[in-house]
């Protein structure tokens, strides 16, 4: 999911250039040591990417360009994500950086938006996360992600239920790319750093789990992943 970034900046510009996945995947490749945990991002990585016609809906009732809202929509999104603001806080926040003002119907209307805008699940990937818990890995789900999308995530255990681990950052008070969500994950997964691969589309937090000693990926597609993970040597592949 979206984090902390600069206003003026878009918020995709966390996300990873080819050169820099090819870094990452080549920290993995002739390892010597074992993999026991796939720890997998969710937004654009267990999900699809945003839905644009939810995002532009939502784009249209701040009277913004669809370029300005997504900057807006990723400034205060990395304290959204930890809990630090409600959703009343946060889409107020947005409201005041367009210059426009909300009521509780639209705030309403907002939330639900933004929980149906990530809900696309992405089934290669969820296909995959079985095989690889049949191969004998254990999986965890390490995202940012705000209260309204947590409820919503934990309604659903037709998926979630291929995790060992769901470290969701509102509940936790913390979020990547602090290195305290990623120990809190180990812990729970009980494996040490250099035993897990981590998975996302954004190359800060890929950064910060490489900091922490576990393995990264940085993939803004599936199709990436499989490349990657296929460069390394790495089994089960997704399928496409």
């Amino acid at each position: 999911m979206a984090t902390n970034q600069k206003v003026g900046s878009s918020n995709l510009s966390g996300r990873t250039t080819p050169s820099l996945m090819s870094f990452h995947a080549s920290e993995l490749k002739g390892s010597d040591y074992p993999i026991k945990a796939i720890i997998l991002d969710y937004g654009d990585v267990i999900s699809l990417p945003a839905d644009p016609a939810v995002m532009s809906s939502m784009a249209a009732l701040f009277g913004l360009p669809l370029d300005r809202f997504r900057q807006f929509y990723g400034f205060f999104r990395h304290d959204y994500d930890r809990g630090a603001l409600d959703a009343a806080a946060y889409w107020n926040r947005i409201a005041e950086a367009a210059g426009v003002q909300l009521n509780e119907d639209h705030i309403a209307h907002l939330r639900k938006a933004d929980v149906k805008m990530w809900s696309r699940l992405n089934e290669p990937i969820l296909k995959w996360v079985e095989e690889l818990r049949e191969a004998g890995f254990k999986t965890a789900v390490l995202s940012n992600m705000h209260y309204d999308m947590v409820q919503r995530v934990l309604s659903d255990d037709a998926w979630t239920k291929r995790f060992d681990v769901l470290a969701l950052s509102s509940p936790l008070g913390m979020a990547k790319p602090q290195p305290e969500i990623f120990e809190y994950c180990l812990k729970k997964l009980d494996v040490r750093p250099h035993q897990s691969m981590f998975i996302d589309d954004r190359r800060d937090n890929v950064e910060a789990a490489l900091k922490v000693g576990i393995a990264g990926i940085c993939a803004p597609s599936t199709e990436a992943l499989v490349n990657l993970l296929d460069a390394i040597g790495f089994q089960p592949l997704p399928e496409l």
